[in-house]
């Protein structure tokens, strides 16, 4: 079909055509807006006809809340702790860990590869994570590569919550008080770990 023999809309389509552009998106961003106010804004009967609202536009995938602006705002600052119980009977604090120095501040790390590990593996400490368990796992290694009889390493999370901004503002730190708990006890004695220390020992003496 030629250019020519394309009919030219009518003015009130155009017309038409213009107003569902402009008052389509006007609407969306209104609706949008609405139920992403918190509910304590509105009254009982409000709240109601919100949540069917809320519902419906999830049917079409349209639900929006303020969880988009801040999906996991930081509401706790920790790091973790491992010990080395050593058969001897020593026990010796190890330099894993993230967050000690700068403790004052929110986030006290530099978001390296090992620190972005650490974070991971001391979240959900009430939950076993294989990620936790296999890093221990490699601590043991690295200290007998160091020459050290490990019995077990014992690794503690230590927390503090982030205070309320009304709070600061009135004066108080950053962070609350700390507290301990224990996150993981990994024996080093296990039949997986000889074997990774051996293997260990062994590609060491094979680089010499």
């Amino acid at each position: 079909m030629s250019e020519a023999e394309i009919k030219p809309l009518r003015p009130w389509r155009v017309h038409l055509r213009r107003v569902i552009n402009v008052v389509t998106p006007l609407a969306l961003g209104a609706v949008l807006l609405g139920v992403a106010v918190p509910s304590d804004r509105f009254s009982e009967d409000q709240r109601a006809r919100r949540d069917e609202l809320i519902n419906g536009m999830k049917q079409l995938s349209l639900s929006q809340n303020w969880g988009m602006y801040a999906p996991d705002p930081a509401r706790s600052h920790f790091y973790l702790e491992f010990e080395a119980h050593d058969l001897d009977g020593a026990v010796r604090r190890l330099e894993d860990g993230v967050g000690q120095e700068d403790w004052g501040t929110v986030w006290a790390w530099k978001r390296t590869r090992k620190d972005i590990w650490l974070y991971a593996i001391g979240r959900h400490i009430d939950k076993s994570s294989r990620n936790r368990t296999w890093y221990m796992r490699g601590v043991c290694v690295r200290e007998a590569r160091r020459g050290h009889a490990v019995g077990h390493v014992e690794v503690r999370r230590v927390f503090r919550r982030v205070r309320a901004p009304e709070r600061v503002r009135k004066g108080d730190e950053t962070l609350g008080p700390e507290s301990r708990r224990k996150a993981q006890d990994s024996s080093c004695n296990v039949a997986i770990i000889r074997k990774m220390i051996e293997a260990d020992q062994q590609r060491i003496a094979g680089d010499d």
